[in-house]
């Protein structure tokens, strides 16, 4: 997950700890608020980019797929994005296919780092907090001839955002939840379940707690 836009000047307004970003928006490039927006697909563009990397696969493929492009995918209203995180330990496909696929679709796999197109993050183990899927439970969320879009539970896509639990990642939360009520017991399962480190990880466990509280502020604002 690569940071969605460069901060100019003055102090970052986030409640707690994590990256200081804006809330998602679909614009083209501009300054706003002394930041840099680079551009970003939002629900339509991202299944367009899938159905361009599904005709150009030349075998099956299963793609795992968590972060924001989850989000939009499961109908977060507005949500934008300027990559697709990819779970790559629990994704089922050639990789030599598949990025030769994405590169002609217009969307390369893990391209320079300061790169401000659209992409795909091939996310290896070391950097994946994300739980290991469980049989049976993840959602299909996009099937094509060839390509198919899986994520995860709703609970265990909650426990991967807590490595950072910025403004965007509560939106997203509060969507998820808005739509199929969790409960905390489930998130801090999906946290236990964590790969090492992040099981473990001090921000992670404190924002799990963060959530606990947040979760009943959202709630009693939603009665």
């Amino acid at each position: 997950m690569k940071r969605i836009a460069k901060k100019l000047h003055g102090n970052g307004n986030t409640r707690r700890k994590g990256f200081s970003i804006l809330p998602a928006l679909n614009r083209s490039l501009s300054k706003q608020d002394g930041f840099i927006i680079f551009p970003r697909v939002n629900k339509n563009e991202l299944i367009n980019y899938l159905e361009r990397i599904d005709g150009e696969l030349k075998q099956p493929a299963m793609l795992y797929i968590y972060g924001s492009a989850a989000c939009i995918l499961l109908g977060e209203p507005d949500r934008t994005s300027l990559d697709i995180d990819v779970a790559s330990p629990y994704s089922d496909a050639n990789y030599g296919d598949i990025a030769q696929a994405a590169n002609h679709a217009g969307i390369p796999i893990n391209p320079d780092e300061e790169t401000t197109s659209n992409h795909i993050e091939w996310i290896q183990a070391l950097r994946l907090c994300l739980p290991k899927p469980e049989s049976g439970k993840g959602i299909t969320l996009w099937q094509g001839e060839r390509l198919t879009i899986k994520s995860a539970p709703v609970p265990e896509l909650i426990a991967s955002k807590l490595i950072r639990y910025d403004e965007i990642d509560q939106g997203d939360i509060q969507y998820l939840c808005s739509q199929s009520p969790v409960p905390f017991s489930e998130i801090e399962a999906a946290v236990q379940r964590l790969p090492p480190p992040f099981n473990e990880d001090a921000l992670v466990l404190e924002n799990l707690e963060n959530i606990r509280t947040d979760l009943k502020v959202w709630r009693n604002g939603a009665q």
